[in-house]
């Protein structure tokens, strides 16, 4: 799907870095405000889970008039047709409805709104309107993995699981460290990728090999002391362990870090606060840093980096 323009839609930014994050890991287009982006391709959008639709662009202009001529003009299939509209600041400064019926009275076939055919999408981005046809969604199989059988209350939800999966999109394999109940490494192993996890704790490792089977997915999942890891893998992805309950000091944290600059030349790590500088000691050099707010009082930082000593 490289031959045409294509727009992409995630949802809104607000609180949100990690939306930006994975909008420009899957697509290479920096998203404004309200999620649309302007990309080459929309491959990988299917996998989003803050990224949502891929659209090929059909008609540009600077004003709603302009883009109603310019689709009237235009030459294209639309029998059995919808128009939606994606404006949430209300940039055309028209109600959604008369901006849907107004791009449906220029076209020359008829509606079909419960099963369409085409499914047309008017955007208001910051710079131009655009009207274009949606040609892939996201497919928010993520969504299930929330029932997984087994959580803690510190398991990350699955679509924050599956944003931080793609911040590496092209990677084979991913290593989980700190696996917990194995939020991350079900989205791993649900997109096909070979998924690792690790974890001090034995019913942490009892549980995410439950939440694999159950799912029907594959995993390599063992207790051990990833201070001292031997299993490699194309990238790192981890909610780095911490909170009360959790007996862990700087110390024990670096030496996660230390380690795992050795097993993966890539490394996405989730931290309730920002751990640049302990990444650049363990031997990264960081690409990007991004911030979750999650609730009053609590932000996840997550860091993107690549490691200078893996093999």
């Amino acid at each position: 799907m490289s031959d045409s323009a294509f727009v992409t839609i995630s949802a809104r930014l607000a609180r949100n870095e990690l939306v930006a994050a994975e909008a420009f890991a899957l697509t290479g287009g920096r998203p404004d405000g309200d999620g649309v982006a302007r990309v080459t391709t929309v491959d990988r959008v299917v996998r989003g889970a803050y990224l949502r639709r891929g659209v090929r662009v059909i008609a540009a202009a600077a004003s709603f008039a302009e883009l109603v001529d310019d689709v009237a003009a235009a030459e294209f299939p639309s029998d059995g047709f919808r128009v939606d509209v994606h404006d949430p600041s209300s940039r055309i400064g028209r109600d959604r409805l008369d901006i849907a019926i107004a791009i449906a009275d220029v076209l020359p076939a008829a509606p079909n709104l419960k099963r369409p055919r085409h499914r047309f999408v008017v955007i208001a981005g910051a710079d131009e309107l655009l009207f274009g046809e949606a040609v892939v969604e996201a497919d928010s199989s993520y969504l299930r993995h929330d029932a997984k059988p087994w959580c803690t209350s510190s398991s990350l939800d699955a679509r924050l699981s599956r944003a931080l999966v793609n911040l590496v999109p092209d990677v084979r394999s991913v290593l989980d460290p700190c696996c917990g109940a194995g939020s991350i490494v079900l989205e791993a192993a649900s997109l096909g990728l070979v998924a690792y996890g690790v974890d001090w704790k034995p019913a942490m490792v009892g549980m995410t090999r439950e939440n694999l089977a159950h799912f029907g997915y594959d995993g390599h999942v063992v207790r051990g002391d990833s201070r001292a890891g031997e299993q490699g893998a194309d990238a790192i992805v981890t909610d780095l362990p911490y909170g009360h309950a959790i007996q862990t000091d700087e110390s024990t944290v670096r030496a996660i870090l230390e380690r795992g600059a050795t097993l993966a030349h890539r490394a996405v790590y989730v931290a309730p606060h920002d751990i640049s500088g302990w990444l650049e000691s363990a031997g990264y050099d960081m690409v990007g840093l991004h911030t979750v707010n999650k609730r009053a009082g609590f932000t996840r930082w997550v860091h993107v980096a690549v490691s200078r000593h893996a093999h």
